[in-house]
């Protein structure tokens, strides 16, 4: 019984049109934006190529296009996990094909590399948008609250640049978050759920360590909390299996392209710090780095996002809730890791970005945590208390999305010069109405001074210039939240379409409402049988 009523909001027609707005909201922004070549996306893509052209995961054809590779003897390798790269063979493979083999010009290379991000990247990301409201709702939030919380996260933090960007961090930040919440609904209606669901959930955790190693650690405090619940012994081992089938494929690509299945590329890399630590260059903090990623103004993650800043007090929520406390841990652990590792490592800035790139995997967990200050029940907040919050919640989520819009517009790889991204490169291109400054490709090798830009927008190829280019995008993300916002406001009012949780009948037969109460009263008055 108390099940159905924690389910009811992600169960409900208005809540499900929510969803659907919600992922093609997120698709339709993330696909919005073309950010061209750079190194680390160069050699994972480079790595497509060469699957699909010849049959080989040998890069010796491309690699001048990166400094991101490994060398074995005599031949380049991608250097990087290459489970993004094998989710995009068959997008390539379809337009290679489609247009008779041989080389690829420029414009289909640029049209192949997009679309493959699209699929392998902007898609899963719109589906985790989905999964956290989903999740959310399953834990105590109001559907606002999931919603607003969801939004945040997908457009103001940054899950929204890198979701535009041929990288592995976001698909393995989604998978992660998407393999997690279907673990938290499993332990709330642990009957409904079969091996077949276990195994693909594992599936999903175990390809996230395939895109980008460090999610193991992620994957490990997963594997305990579903150790803790999972019963019986066969389900959890469908789990077991599930995680073991996409991982046992990596080890066998370890073994046939650089000779053991735990010999990973980075032991070849051509940059020797990337070998440095006892695990991916996981050690001991770095002076300044603390501050470098987390507050800083040159990768902060709260600098670019302060609106996660709520996950300290969410933390304390949810570690006050019994019944959530498990999942408070679980979110709470993974972003200390996270932090751990990006604080160790010797290139803790990331290189070429705006912000901690390293913590990207984390920020869904700190997402979830900061919406648990949402999660307090209604009834124990003041009515000034919860607008207070929500004020203050709603002026730091729509200042780090402006900061997230503002640099997947300009150029989410700023270059490594700039002490402060948004001050030195990203606010004065932005006024001078330059966007999409990149102007390296996918066979380039330099990023010229004054080449022609490489990247786009949808609004570009309209014919649109400067700031004009994101009208169009500015008029789709005001009516698909417009809908979304309606979608809401029928929930909260009762109707039959979008009861609120708590007006949830106990059983199946009592869902149907009378319109015009909003009470939630079953046809002629009766409350017989709740």
């Amino acid at each position: 019984m108390a099940e159905d009523q924690r389910m009811v909001t992600v169960k409900t027609p208005a809540s499900q049109r929510t969803q659907i707005l919600l992922f093609i909201l997120g698709l339709g922004v993330y696909s919005y934006f073309y950010q061209a070549g750079g190194w680390n996306q160069n050699s994972r893509f480079d790595l497509v190529r060469s699957i699909v052209e010849q049959g080989s995961a040998k890069i010796d054809r491309y690699h001048e296009n990166t400094g991101d590779k490994a060398r074995r003897g005599d031949h380049y390798y991608c250097d990087k996990a290459p489970g993004v790269s094998w989710l995009a063979v068959p997008v390539y493979a379809g337009v290679y094909g489609a247009g008779g083999g041989g080389d690829m010009g420029s414009t289909c290379l640029a049209a192949a590399s997009y679309l493959a991000t699209v699929w392998a990247v902007s898609i899963p990301a719109a589906m985790a948008l989905v999964m956290l409201f989903r999740l959310l709702a399953i834990m105590g939030l109001s559907m606002p609250a999931s919603l607003a919380v969801s939004l945040a996260y997908g457009f103001g933090t940054l899950a929204f640049p890198y979701a535009t960007l041929f990288y592995g961090h976001q698909l393995s930040a989604s998978l992660l978050l998407i393999g997690f919440a279907l673990l938290v609904q499993a332990r709330q209606a642990p009957q409904a759920r079969s091996r077949g669901f276990y195994f693909a959930t594992g599936v999903l955790l175990g390809y996230s360590i395939t895109v980008e190693y460090p999610a193991v650690l992620a994957v490990a405090v997963l594997g305990a909390y579903a150790l803790w619940f999972v019963k019986p012994r066969e389900r959890l081992m469908a789990l077991v299996f599930g995680i073991a089938v996409p991982v046992l494929t990596l080890m066998a690509y370890h073994a046939i392209v650089f000779g053991g299945p735990l010999t990973v590329p980075y032991d070849f890399s051509t940059q020797e710090h990337r070998g440095q630590g006892f695990f991916m260059g996981l050690g001991a903090p770095l002076d300044g780095a603390i501050r470098g990623v987390l507050i800083s103004s040159h990768r902060g993650l709260f600098y670019s996002a302060p609106w996660l800043l709520f996950a300290l007090p969410g933390a304390a929520w949810l570690w006050r809730r019994r019944k959530f406390r498990a999942e408070g841990v679980v979110c709470v652990v993974v972003s200390l890791l996270f932090v751990w590792l990006n604080v160790s490592l010797v290139d803790w800035a990331g290189g070429a970005t705006f912000g901690a790139r390293y913590l990207i995997l984390a920020i869904p967990f700190l997402a979830i945590v900061a919406g648990g200050l949402a999660s307090r029940p209604a009834e124990t907040a003041s009515r000034l208390a919860r607008g207070a919050v929500w004020g203050i919640f709603s002026v730091m989520a729509g200042w780090s999305v402006s900061h997230m819009l503002l640099a997947t517009a300009v150029l989410p790889e700023v270059e490594v010069y700039y002490g402060r991204p948004f001050q030195e490169r990203l606010y004065p291109a932005f006024r001078l109405g330059l966007l999409g400054v990149n102007t390296q490709s996918f066979d380039s090798s330099e990023k010229p001074a004054y080449g022609q830009p490489e990247a786009w927008n949808l609004g570009g190829l309209l014919g649109l210039e400067g700031r004009a280019t994101l009208i169009p995008l500015a008029l789709f993300t005001v009516s698909i939240t417009g809908l979304m916002l309606q979608s809401v406001r029928r929930q909260d009012r009762g109707d039959p379409a979008g009861a609120e949780k708590h007006q949830a009948p106990r059983r199946r037969s009592q869902r149907l409402y009378r319109k015009k109460t909003g009470r939630g009263r079953p046809r002629g008055g009766s409350q017989r049988g709740n």
